[in-house]
């Protein structure tokens, strides 16, 4: 089944949704310019470099991004671009050069060449802008058969300055397809014939289009001159006053605010209607035009190309005192004045004797389509986006507040949150973006930067990897869990939000931000060593030596020894399998031996092992014969009875009997490869006759027990 051009719409957006989704999710680092939908005028290379900015919440030492056509053949994939080295502050601003299309943007941060974070944009495009200006047949009427346009890449602002007439720029940057009848901001009525010219443009051309409407019902164009100098201006017909300075602050407005941050195209002028109807002459209203081109390329400091039509029909007929005004400035030296479309003669009659409808705004869409030609695009120079300028930001001493400065150059500075000048201060969450007006009242964004929590980083907390003790020989790491995107540094020099200390202290840490800000110190945690001595090594019995740990690892108040074990050695090498004491000696030799010791607190928890050095040698000296089975101490006053061989033995049994041959103990003790303590203090005072027995081996003892 093959899908249609919306299906393919729809699925590209869907998968588009769960990218962007997974995105939020991580959110280390996030575009806030361009917004969704955003179109930047190309030049005459079809290029537009536009700005990129936002904020990174990951460390990163790298910002790159990259364009990818929405759909295939909508434009020119760019290679990933590095757009900033090193940011700082939080924000990143960069720029990317592409060609005309409709693109997704998008955003990767690294860290040593590695991925750390990544964001998308849907769609922004490069290609053209218009702002439409004029009276009724260019502002549109609702419910006269406006169609929307068709082709997602036909778009306006959501600017709605109808109701309020303001003056002031838009709250929020953002734009969305024209539909039928919607709004073209800031003024626009319907999608009138300019959604169908979008369509024939974005198939003609094959880039992006967007149009700002700025057209006001009944105005003559005195009005727009009269408005400039704020002049009570009032509608003809009925009377009604407009707001001050209304229409041309709408397309002052329009032209200072969108044109300078997007770049313009064309203005498309259609407006001779009213002034037929007050029987302005050719030369009036080619002087009023010729003095509002003039002014609004002085309001934006460029000269701004100017598309204008042929238009006068009213219910009484035509003018041709208007046309003949409107083709002598195209015939003027102006060069930003290009002829656009002749409408008298389109849907003749007219139901109300002057508005299209129906029909008729398929065929002014025509024939627009028709007058915007390749040539005239080469020859109206259009006027290029402005680049974004930075913001600084730095931590003030208290560590409590930052400054965000916007830069030098500008008339006024108005923020997000409300507060003017170029400096302002910020203690907490929030998104802050400074807009700008320079002297000729264009206006200019600085890249927005995302606060989510306090200015101050909280105080942090150390995190000891196990109890604060360490051993002479042993380590213990100390962490401190905070974002990555901070920097701590510890009392004793260190950074990184984990350091492993081996040595006894006292340590501390704080954590600085992005913005330069520190926070409070944090709680100490002191580190002590467990410093273990040497243990006592000392001939036992016949045939064996043994290790006396230092009493002092039993002393310790917080802490106790959990395991102790031994390490060996016999003239000078490594006695493997001998991890207790005593141990059984058979060759005469150097013995030393260290004590292996696992502690853990007094409270339980983690546990850590120490490890003494090596004890003084015991220079052991075998006897000259095997004396077979050894008892000791004998006499015995413990009860407790040693029994050694210098034979390792198996399968060994005990027999005790008294004097009189009774037999008084019995004991299987398996094998006999090192010393064993044979417990008889069940045993009364008195002489007893120990007899040991094992394959190939019997030997008898005498022994007193004498407590």
């Amino acid at each position: 089944m093959k899908l249609s051009l919306m299906g393919v719409r729809i699925l590209s957006l869907f998968i588009f949704s769960i990218v962007l989704l997974c995105n939020e999710v991580k959110a280390q680092i996030k575009i806030t310019f361009p917004v969704d939908r955003a179109i930047f005028q190309r030049d005459a290379s079809n290029q537009a470099v536009i700005t990129i900015s936002g904020y990174y919440t990951q460390a990163t030492d790298q910002i790159e991004a990259r364009l990818v056509p929405v759909l295939p053949g909508q434009g020119q994939e760019t290679p990933w671009t590095v757009i900033q080295i090193n940011p700082q502050g939080g924000v990143f601003l960069g720029k990317i050069t592409g060609r005309g299309g409709w693109y997704s943007l998008e955003v990767r941060s690294l860290l040593n060449k590695v991925q750390v974070g990544r964001d998308a944009l849907p769609r922004m495009g490069i290609g053209e802008v218009f702002i439409i200006a004029g009276q009724s047949n260019a502002e549109g009427i609702p419910n006269y058969g406006s169609v929307a346009p068709t082709d997602d890449r036909v778009n306006t602002v959501v600017y709605n300055n109808r109701e309020t007439g303001t003056i002031d720029d838009p709250t929020a940057l953002a734009f969305t397809p024209i539909t039928a009848e919607g709004i073209i901001g800031p003024r626009g009525r319907s999608a009138w014939c300019w959604g169908s010219l979008g369509d024939l443009l974005a198939r003609r051309l094959n880039v992006p289009i967007l149009f700002m409407n700025t057209g006001w019902e009944s105005t003559p164009i005195n009005q727009w001159i009269d408005s400039y100098y704020e002049r009570p201006v009032a509608n003809i017909f009925s009377g009604t006053p407009f707001p001050k300075g209304m229409p041309f602050n709408n397309l002052k407005l329009t032209s200072n605010y969108y044109g300078s941050i997007l770049g313009t195209r064309a203005i498309l002028w259609m407006l001779g209607e009213t002034d037929n109807f007050l029987q302005t002459s050719r030369t009036d209203y080619q002087g009023r035009l010729q003095f509002l081109v003039n002014l609004v390329a002085l309001i934006q400091s460029q000269s701004v190309p100017w598309v204008i039509s042929r238009t006068s029909r009213i219910a009484s007929g035509t003018s041709d005192e208007i046309i003949a005004g409107q083709n002598a400035i195209l015939a003027s030296e102006f060069r930003k004045v290009f002829p656009g479309p002749f409408t008298d003669n389109i849907q003749v009659p007219r139901l109300d004797g002057v508005h299209f409808r129906d029909g008729g705004l398929i065929e002014l869409a025509r024939a627009w389509n028709a007058s915007l030609t390749t040539p005239l695009f080469s020859a109206a120079v259009p006027v290029s986006p402005q680049l974004m300028p930075s913001i600084t930001v730095t931590c003030n001493s208290t560590n409590a507040s930052i400054n965000l400065r916007a830069p030098n150059g500008f008339q006024n500075y108005k923020w997000s949150n409300g507060q003017t000048g170029q400096v302002i201060t910020v203690t907490g969450a929030g998104s802050y973006q400074a807009s700008m007006k320079d002297q000729f009242n264009n206006a200019f964004l600085t890249q927005t930067l995302v606060i989510n929590e306090s200015v101050q980083p909280a105080t942090p907390v150390i995190a000891p990897g196990g109890e604060p003790q360490i051993c002479a020989d042993s380590s213990l790491a100390l962490t401190i869990n905070t974002s990555p995107i901070n920097t701590i540094t510890w009392s004793n020099g260190q950074t990184g939000n984990r350091i492993v200390v081996n040595k006894p202290g006292t340590f501390t840490a704080r954590v600085t931000n992005v913005f330069g800000c520190a926070s409070a110190v944090s709680a100490p945690v002191t580190v002590k060593t467990l410093a273990i001595q040497p243990p006592k090594v000392q001939a036992i019995g016949r045939y064996g030596v043994e290790a006396i740990a230092d009493p002092a690892i039993f002393t310790l108040t917080d802490t106790k020894v959990a395991k102790l074990s031994w390490d060996w050695r016999q003239d000078g090498k490594e006695r493997t399998n001998s991890t207790s004491s005593p141990i059984k000696v058979i060759q005469s030799g150097a013995y030393s031996a260290r004590s292996i010791v696992v502690f853990e607190a007094a409270t339980g928890g983690s546990s850590r092992t120490c490890i003494s050095p090596f004890s003084e040698v015991l220079n052991y000296q075998l006897p000259d014969k095997d004396e077979g089975l050894i008892i000791y101490p004998n006499p015995n006053n413990s009860g407790k009875l040693a029994i050694e061989t210098f034979q390792d033995l198996t399968n060994v049994k005990i027999t005790i009997t008294n004097l009189e041959g009774k037999i008084i103990f019995t004991a299987n003790v398996g094998d006999l490869k090192e010393r064993k303590v044979v417990d008889l203090t069940e045993l009364n005072e008195g002489s007893y006759v120990l007899q040991l027995t094992s394959s190939g081996f019997n030997q008898t003892k005498r022994f007193i027990i004498d407590y």
